[in-house]
């Protein structure tokens, strides 16, 4: 084979290379503890951090949800996502915060009614970027509150449930962690 005929051939294969790329983000994703500051960081490469005060040591991930389960001491447990909000089925181009924060609490909590829950809102803020809401059954003994929030181009996913901890702290929790990134 000449030259010539090498040099496309290596032409075409890197055209077609280039058109069969994805469009899927890949995430880095890394958790440490600072003693010295007293806040655990989950680290999302290239969606940036999130950082919540203590030490909390991560329990598992969720690949479906994306969702960072973190346990403290107390055997408090929190989960965390930050994805843009783009990627959500129910989004749309000029979508307001508000609009979008709505939308995401009434896409999620259909999946908790599915199942048997009982869905409130706690604390609507909308306006300020997040709604409070909580899944709860006695039954089958579930008890989580959810703080869904969007800001600055991201879609937050943060949830708590405690034997330990009363649900005013759970929620002063949620919406410090929110503010807080």
């Amino acid at each position: 084979m000449n030259r010539q005929n090498l040099n496309f051939l290596i032409g075409i294969l890197l055209v077609l290379l280039n058109s069969c790329k994805t469009t899927q983000t890949s995430v880095l994703v890394a958790d440490s503890y600072d003693e010295k500051k007293n806040q655990t960081t989950l680290t999302l490469l290239p969606y940036g951090n999130i950082v919540f005060p203590e030490k909390w040591a991560k329990t598992s991930y969720n690949q479906v949800s994306k969702q960072h389960f973190f346990t403290n001491n107390e055997s408090t447990t929190i989960a965390v996502t930050k994805n843009p909000k783009d990627k959500y089925p129910f989004y749309k181009n000029n979508q307001t915060d508000n609009e979008f924060v709505t939308d995401f609490v009434k896409w999620d909590a259909e999946y908790w009614q599915k199942i048997g829950l009982k869905v409130t809102t706690v604390d609507n803020q909308a306006d300020k970027g997040y709604i409070l809401w909580q899944a709860k059954s006695d039954e089958k003994n579930v008890n989580t509150i959810f703080l869904f929030g969007c800001k600055n181009g991201f879609a937050y996913n943060f949830s708590g449930t405690s034997e330990k901890w009363t649900e005013t702290k759970i929620k002063d929790f949620l919406v410090r962690l929110f503010n807080d990134n």
